[in-house]
């Protein structure tokens, strides 16, 4: 955790890259060419372009599958583009006016077999008597989640959360959720590799395509984790200054 909330993270890039992001844009297109890479992105509906001497794609693959390709990348890389799985994950966040779990003597976290699953304290590096749960619920719980409205999926998790924290419907202030499944730019929450694609799509993933690079927590040792999105960002740059 960022002490003073991990949105630090992504402010600080915006402010270091400031008119260099272009907001509201979706990729369609990347064609290399011996000399650059041309990628194609809608604006308003209408098709710019940017050239570059080289990219770096971090796009799920669950979403690059989408985007026209020219020349097609290696059989090795497009067989992982097609093959590799997102898992499903619904998470839900309940702000308490105190935090009850400490007056309790417990942390706030708990692995459970009820509906909400994993359930940890969000602001546990923060002072002050309020607080922040979050359950993280993955696979056919978080696609059961996902069928809610926003209204019943709180609801739904701040009844069952209750059970491990006595006294927390009483304290309650408010919620929000996030499903990934819902994220057009996502398509579910992370890498969830099936058995023995380590072996068989791990070394097509991360490996450059002429001048695309790739990084992204899908691309690393760590998928799944913002360890693995840096790691990764690293490593692709380490590979562009490396590049002829």
């Amino acid at each position: 955790m960022i002490q003073g909330g991990n949105d630090l993270l992504p402010r600080a890039f915006a402010r270091q890259l400031s008119e260099k992001i272009h907001y509201g844009t979706q990729v369609v297109r990347i064609e290399q060419h011996a000399r650059g890479v041309q990628v194609v992105f809608l604006r308003a509906g209408s098709p710019q372009k940017i050239t570059a001497d080289y990219v770096i794609c971090a796009i799920p693959f669950a979403v690059l599958k989408q985007v026209e390709i020219a020349p097609q990348f290696s059989p090795g890389k497009q067989k992982a583009i097609d093959e590799l799985a997102y898992t499903s994950v619904a998470g839900v966040l309940m702000q308490s006016g105190r935090k009850v779990w400490v007056d309790q003597g417990l942390s706030g976290e708990a692995y459970t077999d009820l509906p909400v699953m994993l359930v940890a304290e969000a602001t546990s590096n923060q002072p002050g008597r309020r607080g922040i749960l979050f359950s993280n619920m993955t696979g056919p719980q978080a696609r059961r989640v996902t069928s809610m409205t926003e209204r019943e999926r709180i609801t739904f998790t701040l009844k069952t959360t209750e059970q491990l924290f006595p006294g927390l419907s009483q304290h309650f202030e408010g919620g929000v959720s996030k499903c990934w499944d819902e994220d057009e730019w996502a398509r579910g929450g992370y890498a969830w590799f099936k058995p023995g694609q380590m072996f068989s799509l791990m070394p097509h993933i991360a490996r450059p395509e002429g001048r695309v690079h790739f990084a992204g927590e899908h691309t690393s040792s760590w998928p799944g984790y913002m360890q693995g999105a840096l790691e990764s960002g690293a490593r692709a740059a380490r590979e562009i200054e490396r590049a002829p």
